[in-house]
């Protein structure tokens, strides 16, 4: 179920059956999701670009989709008689005050929290997860949520154009102790699989993200990987970790996620098979 068809031409001919929708409308939704067994709800708005705007209509926009939208898709998962979900949701709903290691049970922003011109994203996506479980619980729909974290990889608009356009540079700079728990695409959607094979995973969330690897060993990956890099990269120390214990999915799920250097030369194969 998309909402522009023509974006996704390798999907039809892969004999993907496509259905249009929009997160506004409830009831193309309801037809899109008619006959099917369950729904993977990822559709968000998410974009660098929009976590950086300070523009007086930036949370309105990120509330009527990822909260309003979330709601018209429960509504059309109930006309639909649909009763297995899982949603995508994001390791941004978490609230401050972390400890070293941030599993799945610490606490998440909610509509009370510090609003700044940045956190429109990080605290709709909360309130986008908590209003899919007070749905599931009041429907009887048997929910999952999936937490990722910072995804790269094949055709990914986000944080891997970013990282192709700083290593196209004759010369970059790069964070060196910056800790980022980045995830690959590809196990972000076997996660997603497993959780709906798997019924241990009603109920409960994951989060499905990368280990503890530094910035600067996903450049290291890249280069033997044989993505296209700077003559020259300068390490700038960045003294900044995220941790995320991922450890409910590999226990419940048996989900891994590998490591840098093979998902990277995966994307770079499948971007080179595409003609990209």
């Amino acid at each position: 179920v998309v909402r522009n068809p023509r974006r996704v031409p390798g999907l039809r001919e892969r004999g993907v059956e496509l259905r249009q929708a929009d997160l506004g409308d409830c009831k193309s939704l309801t037809a899109g999701f008619h006959g099917v067994d369950a729904v993977v709800s990822n559709a968000a708005l998410f974009a660098v670009g929009k976590m950086l705007s300070i523009g007086p209509g930036n949370w309105k926009e990120h509330e009527e989709t990822n909260v309003r939208g979330t709601r018209n898709v429960f509504d059309a998962i109930v006309s639909a008689g649909v009763k297995r979900v899982v949603q995508v949701s994001s390791v941004a709903v978490y609230a401050g005050g972390a400890p070293s290691l941030i599993d799945e049970d610490h606490p998440q922003l909610s509509k009370e929290s510090w609003h700044t011109p940045f956190n429109a994203y990080q605290i709709s996506k909360a309130l986008s997860e908590q209003l899919a479980w007070q749905l599931a619980q009041q429907n009887n729909i048997e929910l999952t949520t999936v937490r990722p974290c910072a995804i790269y990889g094949a055709f990914d608009p986000n944080f891997t154009v970013w990282a192709k356009r700083l290593l196209a540079l004759p010369i970059t700079v790069f964070p060196s102790r910056l800790h980022l728990p980045l995830v690959y695409g590809g196990d972000v959607a076997e996660g997603i699989a497993l959780a709906l094979e798997k019924p241990v995973s009603v109920g409960r969330a994951y989060n499905l993200t990368g280990d503890d690897r530094s910035i600067w060993e996903f450049l290291e990956a890249w280069r033997e990987a044989g993505g296209r890099c700077a003559a020259w990269s300068l390490p700038v120390p960045v003294p900044y970790a995220q941790r995320l214990d991922h450890s409910r999915a590999t226990h419940d799920l048996g989900w891994r996620n590998r490591p840098f250097v093979d998902a990277l030369r995966e994307t770079f194969a499948l971007e080179a098979n595409a003609g990209i």
